[in-house]
């Protein structure tokens, strides 16, 4: 089984992220920081999520890897 998300998905993600920063209470400064980056790098033709994206389905794919070889699973209890 292969999951492989796209640009516009892993925006999403990050845009969920970082509405939760925007409401822990920065300050003004770090807020204004955070803001100016999310419009700069996050954006659907930026190499930052391209990268990001790259680097989401690697780590995707590596856990689904994992899980899959690791048929034996040891009960919680032991």
């Amino acid at each position: 089984m292969k999951v492989e998300l796209s640009v516009d998905e892993v925006r999403v993600m990050a845009d969920a992220i970082l509405d939760g920063l925007d409401e822990a209470g920065l300050s003004r400064k770090d807020a204004a920081t955070l803001r100016r980056w999310r419009n700069d790098k996050v954006s659907a033709t930026s190499p930052e999520m391209k990268l990001l994206t790259e680097k989401v389905n690697s780590e995707l794919q590596h856990t689904h890897d994992t899980n899959v070889r690791s048929g034996i699973v040891k009960p919680d209890w032991a």
